[in-house]
């Protein structure tokens, strides 16, 4: 009986030794998975904003191609096109708040294709990374889908280029 609880009392011994060595080859295992993680969602992280600036500066390019000037000033950027064949003339002004990196008003400004000469101003909101039309203000939100059409991007699209190139043109 005494060598039956000496070996059973010799396997737990053993069994526990083995059992904390595979523990401490799991922390290691772990711990380097755990720093691979973190270098794996930075340079993710670095990826996706090159990334980003690539799709954004394209898109830059594309807008140059179409005829759009866009320039940034203190507290707003402006967008004009003139002079195109198949292209509406056009004056944006974007107004973002510099504090909070957002767009508080979008004033477009359409001009005739023949005399030139520009219209009232209609004026949009930002609800939701989309553009909306402004309450109480002179509004057409099928004229801003049309300014969009042309230039060949989303209302989405748009706002995200415009906290974009506002951020990256100091």
């Amino acid at each position: 009986m005494k060598k039956i609880i000496l070996s059973f009392l010799a396997f737990g011994s053993v069994a526990s030794l083995a059992a904390c060595n595979s523990s401490e080859d799991k922390t290691d295992i772990s711990s380097s998975t755990n720093e691979t993680a973190i270098t794996s969602t930075i340079e993710s992280t670095e990826d996706s904003s090159s990334i980003e600036d690539k799709k954004m500066e394209d898109m830059m390019a594309d807008l140059e191609e179409k005829g759009v000037k866009v320039a940034r000033f203190s507290d707003f950027l402006k967008l004009n096109r003139e002079k195109g064949i198949d292209y509406d003339y056009f004056d944006m002004t974007i107004i973002i708040d510099s504090k909070n990196k957002e767009i508080l008003e979008i004033t477009l400004t359409l001009k005739g294709n023949i005399d030139g000469k520009e219209k009232d101003s209609l004026y949009y909101r930002i609800s939701q990374n989309r553009i909306v039309e402004a309450p109480y203000s002179n509004t057409d939100i099928t004229a801003m889908a049309e300014v969009l059409e042309s230039l060949g991007y989303s209302d989405q699209e748009f706002v995200e280029f415009a906290l974009w190139y506002y951020e990256n043109n100091k």
